[in-house]
């Protein structure tokens, strides 16, 4: 999702649209508007106009590269038109207005490009250098000024469709205890989710993933492979199955999204596991001999190769053994000590902090006690720990 397809609260609208009215008066123009990049990258959406006695719903989108703010923001740098004509301009309201002369700048930040600025004249006008960095240098304050207003935003959405998507409690099964938990990281989020379920036969599905990135976009496109994967596990027993179907789907339809994932599924009493994994770590088994565990064969993870074959592991669980699924933000912390593998020190934490003589809950309680209490988050945590009863 970009800045030009998320909401804007109404006084955060109006100190924009305050701004480009300052714009406008300082050039001496008749108008001045704002169109933004939307999610596609591949055209402009009105978003806020001034001067003109019209709505930005009636304006046109704009392709990139295609008229007058088409190309400002294809080649990213000011455009001046001394003459509008249907040819050079797409938007009708300006020509229906009488709007004769343009200048334009894009919007930047960060070296991103989010959208165009530009301001026009009834009367015939040239526009110089002058003028061209004036635009510029309110361009520079509106594109931070929006970017600013809109972050926020992001992070709640994302927030608000990361926990609609992760399940509250995890489901009752008959032989086993469980408990789940989610930490956000410090001022972002990400795609770490975890999932538990049943399946119609009355077989158990667990999950865990984490999609490659932060933000909003990685919140969606995890809310997207989560409903994919429950889909795939109605039709499929086997879970090399599932995740082979779940790359084909990301690979065509989530193009450059990548993304780790670890799935299994057991029948009752649920002592035997059998899981596939892409690129995730293999879960921690304790309280039973570390022989009778199978090692889950961690392969490519999704968005990758989507022709590779897959295979299944099976974990055994002996009764009052627990198995703990993490991502990689719970183990992964940078380490001051000379010549130690942070990640195999939280590994080690992680191992230390579970015991099989306490509840689930009260497992999860010690893990993040133990690994992530006293440290800055700087990636998402989920935790998933099932215990034998």
């Amino acid at each position: 999702m970009t800045i030009a397809d998320q909401p804007v609260e109404p006084h955060e609208a109006a100190a924009i649209e305050s701004m480009l009215a300052e714009t406008r008066a300082l050039l001496g123009a008749d108008t001045a508007t704002i169109l933004l990049l939307d999610a596609s990258l591949t055209a402009l959406d009105p978003y806020l106009s001034v001067g003109l006695d019209r709505t930005p719903r009636l304006a046109t989108r704009v392709p990139l590269g295609e008229g007058f703010a088409g190309r400002v923001a294809l080649l990213r740098e000011p455009v001046v038109l001394e003459h509008v004509t249907p040819d050079n301009v797409l938007n009708p309201v300006l020509r229906s207005h009488g709007v004769e002369s343009l200048l334009g700048v894009p919007l930047v930040v960060d070296d991103e490009l989010i959208g165009v600025l530009h301001v026009g004249s009834r009367a015939e006008r040239r526009y110089g250098a002058e003028d061209v960095t004036m635009l510029t240098s309110a361009a520079r304050q509106l594109a931070s000024a929006i970017r600013a207003q809109t972050r926020d935003l992001e992070h709640q959405a994302a927030m608000v469709l990361q926990r609609s998507l992760l399940p509250s409690t995890p489901v009752t099964v008959p032989g086993l205890d469980i408990a789940a938990r989610y930490l956000p990281a410090e001022g972002d989020l990400g795609g770490d989710w975890y999932d538990v379920f049943t399946l119609p036969d009355g077989r158990l599905g667990v999950v865990m993933g984490d999609v490659v990135g932060h933000g909003l976009h990685a919140a969606v496109i995890m809310g997207r492979i989560r409903s994919a994967l429950r889909a795939y596990a109605l039709d499929h027993d086997d879970p090399a199955e599932v995740l082979t179907r779940l790359d084909r789907k990301i690979s065509h339809f989530e193009t450059a999204a990548l993304a780790t994932v670890i799935y299994g599924v057991a029948e009752a009493p649920f002592r035997t596991f059998r899981f596939s994994s892409a690129g995730h770590w293999p879960p921690v088994v304790v309280g039973q001999d570390a022989d009778d565990v199978g090692q889950v064969t961690s392969e490519v993870m999704l968005g990758v190769r989507p022709d590779t074959r897959r295979t299944t592991t099976v974990v055994e669980l002996v009764p009052g053994s627990l198995m703990c699924l993490y991502t990689d933000g719970l183990v992964e912390r940078r380490s001051s000590e000379p010549g130690t593998d942070p990640l195999e020190r939280g590994l080690e934490r992680l191992r230390g902090a579970l015991s099989a003589d306490v509840a689930a809950e009260d497992n999860v309680r010690s893990v993040i006690a133990a690994l992530v209490a006293q440290d800055v988050i700087e990636d998402d945590v989920a935790l998933l720990v099932i215990k034998t009863t």
